[in-house]
């Protein structure tokens, strides 16, 4: 029978799917030149069919009996480099006799207890006599048997599979049950482990570590002042009969008929100015009507006004058991209001120099218990009493909320009490210069009132026509003892306001402006004169002897360059010798009023500073320090949040800053009348308040008794 070789044996079984790929190899390797062979490396995968074998749970990886695992080793081996030097004249029968051998025994061959199998080059059949000219001397079989690994649980199985992926060579290998040999990756990653341990505990990483989970769990501060509650929308009075007037009927109640359409007031004109940004607004046709927009317009919310008359002082954030503190607060307030204050005070901080001045600022700071939320809403004005042995700070909101604040108590809700005399913002807060117990404010609900501290009161002082829906906007005292006050309008005008007559009428009413006003500032020395600024980018100075009824007003001089809407214009407080305003054109200017009889007066300085506060934040304005002609204040829109202080030449002295309690937008700022404090309220209702630490600590003392601070200060 003709004798064939392995490449034809090899062909012809590629049908049988039973052989394996390894068996394939040795079948054209087996019979012909040996060739040489080559290591694979120990990264490189097994065949899928060892790794069946190796990884499944359900077959025998490793024998029980070692006797029959040795003795399989060597008869492995001796059947590999047979098949090197046989030739091949050898019969068909006996190589598939050997195939059939090797395939029941192949993963056995390839992956036994020692490690992988070196396998050979594959290269093609060549004859039989240089096949024994070529065959590699038969290696010596190994003195004694080799070390067995007995039977173990699963989990050394997996460490003997992995130490046999990993090793580089099989005397690294590690045994199940000794497990103390280790290969050159595992001592070189031992090493790493022990030196990177070294160096973490050379640099004290723990102690780090603790340190920053310290720092990490902080509790945040405590939220002081009112709490956040559910909506409650105020009492809406039922509303009035309509008139007969309205009803269109005569006093017998007879319907009248039917009235003619009225004519159009507004006619669609065009009108040149000479501002570079207002140059078109409505003309009304009508003379006998005023011009300019007036409160109707179209996107001014206007709620209910409260009911004429005085109002109960009854605080709306104190229920049941607490009406005793609050009895107890409008107890601290009589005492406010009988208590005098020395007038010397005021007048000392003239005296004081700049220099000396900036030492004393330096020392005041805010603490956790000097923020608090002062009103529900955004806040739209500031005041602070004038009181020099208690901290007491007043905020008004967009819905007509005031808040007072009791800086130092901790009783109630941190010493925070909340009222609700108007209905609309409370755009002006200011005390009496001359009584402390009467606190005046207007807003925009077209009322003004003054909350008495003594009568436990609101008392209204003066309103607009119910139904017009005309806005009270600022208010400064015409007169030194707060009688009579200015009023500024929404439609434009100004109205003389005596607080001694009865009624809520005004007692004189002027044209000042063609569009809504801002601020209202009264001459400190030279009274007749007072300074208005409107968002038509007009600042006028006008003197209340020369003023008309009627027509247009002549004033006594216009503060040029502004090119936008102006938020505010003040009379410094000592001498009115300089106006400060606030313009949205990025701009804060001082003028000088020595120039009054010129009909245009360009500004002294200017400073560039960002007024954009958007929508939701209320405008700027820079206020002067009182008692004061070259210093004033500033909120900021800068990162980190902070209020400025600035002199008279434009130079940026100080800043107000705290990246722990400041973290918001201080948008209205007032300063203490005679003392280092200072108070800024945001458009979330919570008021920041910087002092001096011998306000706190001389506050203690006794009610009633004088302290002068600024001397001690100084020194």
């Amino acid at each position: 029978m003709p004798t064939r070789s392995k490449r034809s044996l090899a062909s012809n079984d590629r049908k049988s799917p039973r052989i394996s790929k390894q068996a394939k190899l040795k079948q054209r390797n087996g019979k012909g030149r040996a060739t040489r062979t080559k290591e694979t490396p120990a990264s490189k995968q097994p065949p899928k069919e060892a790794q069946k074998v190796l990884f499944s749970k359900s077959r025998k990886i490793i024998s029980s009996d070692e006797e029959d695992e040795d003795s399989r080793d060597e008869k492995s081996s001796d059947e590999e480099w047979s098949s090197e030097e046989e030739t091949s004249s050898e019969d068909v029968s006996k190589d598939e006799e050997e195939l059939s051998n090797e395939e029941s025994t192949s993963s056995d061959e390839e992956w036994g207890a020692r490690g992988p199998v070196k396998r050979k080059k594959t290269t093609k059949p060549i004859k039989a006599a240089k096949a024994k000219k070529t065959t590699k001397p038969r290696p010596k079989k190994a003195s004694g048997k080799a070390k067995a690994c007995p039977k173990d649980s699963g989990k050394d199985t997996d460490a003997i599979i992995g130490a046999n992926l990993d090793s580089d060579s099989d005397d690294d290998i590690p045994c199940a049950s000794a497990g103390q040999y280790l290969s050159e990756y595992e001592k070189k990653r031992l090493q790493n482990i022990q030196e990177n341990a070294a160096f973490f505990e050379s640099i004290d990483l723990q102690s780090a570590k603790n340190n920053l989970s310290d720092v990490s769990t902080k509790k945040s501060a405590r939220p002081r002042g009112l709490t956040r509650r559910k909506w409650e929308h105020p009492e809406v009075p039922p509303p009035r009969p309509r008139s007969l007037r309205l009803q269109n009927k005569n006093p017998e109640g007879v319907q009248l008929p039917p009235k003619p359409e009225p004519v159009p007031l507004y006619q669609d004109m065009h009108v040149e100015r000479a501002g570079p940004t207002y140059r078109h607004f409505f003309v009304q046709k009508h003379s006998s009507v005023r011009r300019g927009l007036t409160g109707k317009h179209k996107g001014t919310p206007f709620g209910p006004r409260k009911p004429a008359g005085p109002l109960d002082m009854a605080a709306t954030n104190v229920k049941g058991d607490g009406k005793g503190l609050a009895d107890s607060f409008q107890q601290e307030l009589h005492r406010l209001a009988k208590t005098p204050i020395p007038k010397g005070e005021a007048k000392e901080r003239l005296t004081v120099t700049q220099e000396s001045f900036l030492k004393s600022v330096q020392s005041m700071a805010i603490t956790e218990e000097r923020v608090a939320k002062v009103t529900p809403e955004r806040i739209f004005s500031v005041a602070v009493h004038p009181s020099t042995t208690k901290m007491l700070v007043c905020a008004g909101d967009k819905w007509g909320r005031l808040g007072l604040w009791d800086v130092e108590s901790q009783e109630g809700e941190d010493g925070v009490y909340s009222y609700n005399p108007h209905s609309r913002p409370i755009n002006c807060l200011q005390f009496s210069p001359v009584h402390h117990g009467k606190l005046y404010m207007c807003s925009y609900d077209g009322t003004m009132r003054c909350a008495e501290f003594e009568k436990n009161i609101f008392s209204e002082v003066f309103s607009t026509e119910e139904g017009t829906d005309q806005l009270v906007k600022y208010f400064d005292f015409l007169s030194e003892d707060g009688t009579t006050c200015l009023v500024g309008l929404g439609d434009g005008d100004v109205a003389v306001v005596d607080t001694r007559t009865k009624g809520t009428e005004a007692e004189h009413l002027y044209p000042a402006h063609d569009r809504t006003i801002k601020t209202v500032s009264v001459h400190p020395t030279q009274r007749h004169y007072f300074v208005t600024c409107c968002n038509d980018s007009n600042v006028y100075i006008y003197d209340l002897r020369n003023m008309k009824k009627k027509g247009s007003q002549q004033f006594v001089a216009s503060l040029y360059q502004h090119t936008r809407s102006v938020s505010s214009a003040y009379f410094s407080p000592a001498s009115g010798s300089r106006i400060l305003t606030t313009c949205f054109d990025d701009r804060i200017r001082l003028f000088d009023t020595k120039v009054i009889g010129q009909p245009t007066v360009k500004p002294l300085r200017e400073i560039r500073h960002n007024n954009q506060t958007g929508r939701w934040l209320t405008p700027l304005r820079a206020v002067w320090v009182p008692g004061r002609d070259d210093l004033f204040v500033s909120g900021s829109m800068k990162q980190p949040r902070q209020m400025e202080l600035f002199d008279d030449k434009s130079t940026l002295l100080h800043t107000y800053t705290d990246p722990d309690y400041l973290t918001s937008i201080c948008s209205i700022i007032a300063f203490h009348p005679t003392q280092f404090l200072l108070a800024g309220g945001n458009s979330s209702g919570r008021m920041h308040v910087f002092s001096a630490s011998s306000f706190s600590a001389t506050s203690k003392k006794s009610p009633g008794s004088p302290r002068v601070v600024l001397k001690k200060m100084s020194v």
